[in-house]
């Protein structure tokens, strides 16, 4: 027979192991509760992010550094781009961003928007124009070539040389369409324009200029969407044409002296591309009156990061800098839209 002493510690010992297996099958449960808490917060945090915007351009257009998910109820006027923005933020869904796709949270608890404020430029109506806007820019976006964008594109004429320019050297893009983001209303003499975010499945949002025809139609501004140039950015640094070239551009008076020697009306500014690396000094005689709305948009905009669409090219001889630089030949329409007398 078995001692009871010993029966007693092996009963002991069971006991010891079954509290033991207890308490890591409790941990077990609480690290796998916290890890699914940590995932879930996560996710979360990413759904709310804002998607992200053409800052330079949408700060230009209203004066705020990114438009809000629904209206605010008020209005802001910012003359970097257009002679009179005037936004008016209408409610849009909240939406989130990653690389390659866009997710739209469930929205509950939203007031209604308050009635469009009227002005007198700009597109009116914004609520109940929004639908045929959704539809014009989704044609703009499905459409495979150049003649199926062309009808959905401001002044057809003059911008389809330009396109079938453009995409002979850059592929075209295709988005799977969601649906459109936030709308403002910019009021421009002679023009119904419109800034709108558009929204995809497969790609983070883009944002483009629209404008309201007399018929009653929308069109596109393709040229400010894919910031339309003669050349490619690498191509106008590599190449340095001595013609000038029309290219699109963000514009910032450099801090200190550019170049020691200037004459006293030369000005200096910083150009970069949108979305290209390379920066250039570039320089014009701000008393020359062809150059006026050029230092008009600069004061404008505070001198900092202004959309611009310019003629460059690059001096002959080369000017005594210790790095390139090129000549301001000349400006084109505000920001980087063409006013060319089309609008209704």
């Amino acid at each position: 027979m078995l001692d009871s002493s010993f029966k007693g510690r092996s009963t002991r010992a069971k006991r010891r192991e079954m509290f033991w297996n207890g308490v890591t099958k409790l941990v077990g449960c609480a690290a796998v509760v916290i890890m699914v808490a940590v995932v879930m917060t996560v996710v979360v945090d990413k759904m709310l992010a804002r998607p992200p915007v053409d800052e330079a351009y949408i700060r230009s257009v209203t004066g705020q550094d990114t438009p809000t998910a629904a209206w605010s109820g008020k209005t802001r006027e910012d003359k970097s781009l257009f002679e009179n923005a005037e936004a008016e933020k209408h409610e849009a869904p909240a939406v989130a961003s990653k690389l390659t796709q866009v997710v739209t949270p469930p929205i509950a608890n939203v007031s209604p928007a308050p009635k469009a404020i009227a002005v007198p430029l700009g597109i009116h109506d914004l609520d109940t124009k929004r639908p045929k806007i959704a539809q014009t820019v989704e044609a703009f976006f499905a459409a495979k070539d150049v003649e199926s964008k062309l009808p959905y594109v401001r002044s057809p004429e003059r911008v389809g040389p330009l396109m079938r320019t453009y995409y002979a050297r850059e592929p075209m893009p295709a988005f799977k369409w969601r649906g459109l983001g936030w709308i403002v209303s910019v009021a421009e003499p002679g023009y119904h324009l419109g800034y709108v975010q558009a929204l995809f499945e497969d790609a983070t949002a883009s944002s483009l200029v629209i404008e309201e025809m007399p018929s009653g139609e929308f069109r596109v501004d393709w040229e400010g969407f894919v910031r339309f140039g003669e050349l490619a950015w690498k191509d106008f640094l590599h190449l340095r044409p001595a013609e000038p070239k029309l290219l699109r551009v963000i514009a910032s008076r450099p801090v200190g002296t550019a170049a020691d020697g200037s004459a006293p009306s030369t000005e200096w500014l910083e150009l970069r591309h949108p979305a290209e690396s390379g920066m250039v000094l570039g320089y014009f005689d701000k008393s020359d009156p062809k150059l006026g709305s050029l230092v008009e948009q600069m004061q404008l905009g505070k001198w900092k990061d202004v959309p611009l669409t310019l003629r460059l090219c690059y001096p002959m001889p080369p000017t005594p800098l210790g790095q390139p630089s090129v000549r301001i030949a000349g400006v084109e329409g505000k920001g980087w839209l063409i006013l060319d007398g089309t609008g209704g």
